[in-house]
């Protein structure tokens, strides 16, 4: 099931490349827009601080969004923006978007931003894609240097390698 929604997301998700600096993320569940707070909104493909405080404001002044196109009418979502981001939001449920980055595009200072994440660490695994031109799988992490099981496992909660079987 994971491969098809990486293989979805990824086919959708083409536009965000270029707009993430040519880092790959991969979007998976989606995020009630009627409970997310404006940090979470930031999480969505586009989407910076300043819109997100908007559809805060907005979603204060409306009571709730019926329709996940009332976004459209937010100042600064474009037609662009909505359609990298509709297949991400809904208006009822919990709040179950993960928002994964891709091994083999992730930069440097993405590495450092994850939890726990140390200089040596993020090098190695940076130094370990160039050698083997790529990951096929976040397993592939066990093989650099300084990265156990453990390790292995909580960074599989941030990473993925976008289209691996």
């Amino acid at each position: 099931m994971r491969v098809i929604t990486v293989l979805f997301a990824t086919f959708f998700l083409m536009a965000a490349v270029t707009a993430h600096a040519g880092v790959l993320r991969v979007y998976e569940g989606k995020l009630n827009v009627n409970a997310a707070s404006a940090a979470d909104f930031t999480r969505l493909p586009g989407i910076g601080e300043v819109i997100a405080f908007r559809i805060v404001k907005e979603r204060e002044r409306r009571g709730a969004f019926k329709d996940i196109k009332e976004l459209k009418e937010i100042k600064g979502i474009s037609g662009r923006i909505y359609e990298d981001l509709k297949y991400h939001v809904a208006t009822q449920g919990e709040n179950r978007l993960k928002v994964y980055i891709d091994l083999n595009t992730i930069t440097k200072p993405l590495l450092l931003g994850l939890p726990g994440m140390s200089e040596g660490q993020a090098r190695s695994i940076l130094n370990f894609r160039k050698s083997r031109n790529r990951f096929e799988k976040v397993e592939d992490l066990l093989q650099v240097p300084g990265i156990d099981k453990k390790r292995c496992a909580e960074l599989s909660e941030w990473l993925t390698v976008a289209g691996a079987k």
